[in-house]
């Protein structure tokens, strides 16, 4: 699920919402947000994830003009990333990398952007919104935003195209997208996306817990 972001204190601040999906948490035990925000201190309760549903939550206040490394901790599987982080970079352990939220950057104002949207015509847009079909990639276990979208960019944008893809062909994909998200791990995906194409939403819940 992606990081949320609400500029906060006239822009010196960002509240960002970490989420964490059902089917990204590798347990149902307890889960902490641990990284450079709160030096790494597993035992400060107060980063514990809230559980909400079918996910895991925690929105935290954070000084704009920096890039905070973090990672989740559980219980009893250990360490895990983030599959929708903003960037991944090596950490001080070997073979490990840790996700990133980016507030180096403050967004522009999107003021511009919904005054073009008022004056553009709806019927344009509607066809557009027809011609392209493309399904929620994000559905697949391991597939964050940024994967939906180099997926996408490959010409994988819906189940049907996703099941048929070779895992050889995904990891090739991966490995040009950059060192990121070569990490991942596609072997189940053309399976999965094989169940969501035929709207088997039973039987890839049960393949993903």
């Amino acid at each position: 699920m992606a990081l949320k972001k609400q500029i906060k204190d006239k822009g010196a601040n960002t509240l960002v919402t970490f989420s964490i999906g059902e089917n990204e948490a590798p347990s149902s035990s307890n889960v902490l947000l641990l990284g450079d925000f709160n030096n790494w201190q597993s035992n400060d309760s107060t980063f514990q994830m809230e559980k909400k549903g079918n996910t895991y939550v925690k929105s935290i206040r954070l000084e704009n003009g920096k890039r905070y490394e973090f990672r989740y901790l559980s219980d009893d599987k250990g360490w895990f990333n983030d599959h929708a982080a903003d960037d991944y970079v090596p950490s001080p352990y070997t073979g490990i990398q840790n996700s990133v939220v980016d507030l180096s950057k403050i967004p522009l104002k999107e003021k511009p952007l919904k005054k073009t949207i008022k004056k553009a015509s709806a019927k344009p847009i509607a066809k557009t919104v027809k011609k392209s079909k493309k399904d929620d990639l994000k559905k697949i276990e391991g597939i964050g935003p940024k994967i939906a979208t180099i997926l996408t960019e490959n010409g994988l944008e819906t189940f049907e195209k996703l099941s048929k893809a070779s895992v050889k062909v995904l990891e090739g994909i991966l490995k040009e997208a950059g060192s990121r998200y070569a990490m991942h791990k596609p072997n189940s995906w053309p399976k999965q996306a094989k169940l969501a194409s035929a709207d088997k939403w039973d039987e890839l819940k049960k393949t993903t817990r």
